[in-house]
């Protein structure tokens, strides 16, 4: 069971093409029980969904029965998330935290939980993500 608290976002830490799809069996030869992520942002700002919802998740120790993982395809230690992630990431956060009743600074990147990794990257800025929420939200 989970109960959402906390938005957790995440990057594949992986230069190439991955779906969600692709993860899955990542992380099922890891010998999990499923895709770690609740959803999936490619680079083209498509969503894909992994776990349910109200299902726990394995993306963030300590956090895992209280927070959405959202993961975005790409490496966030060698490139930036394109502006289409960004939207789409916008707007499913938006969506999740009226859901959930999660605030903006419940909105993480996994080294915000202790992580000993820089994920979701050194080239992202998480007060900058965060602050969208208070300046310009996306309409649907």
């Amino acid at each position: 069971m989970n109960a959402p608290e906390y938005i957790i976002l995440h990057t594949l830490a992986f230069d190439g093409e991955a779906g969600i799809d692709r993860v899955r069996r990542w992380h099922l030869d890891k010998g999990w029980s499923d895709v770690g992520y609740h959803y999936l942002i490619r680079r083209s700002g498509a969503l894909e969904t992994g776990r349910a919802e109200d299902e726990q998740g394995a993306h963030a120790l300590g956090y895992n029965n209280r927070s959405i993982g959202i993961a975005f395809e790409g490496h966030g230690d060698h490139e930036m998330w394109t502006l289409p992630q960004v939207l789409c990431a916008v707007r499913l956060c938006d969506r999740l935290s009226d859901a959930y009743g999660i605030a903006p600074h419940n909105i993480l990147g996994h080294r915000e939980t202790g992580a000993k990794k820089t994920c979701p990257g050194t080239k992202i800025d998480m007060d900058a993500f965060r602050a969208l929420f208070f300046h310009c939200i996306p309409e649907d």
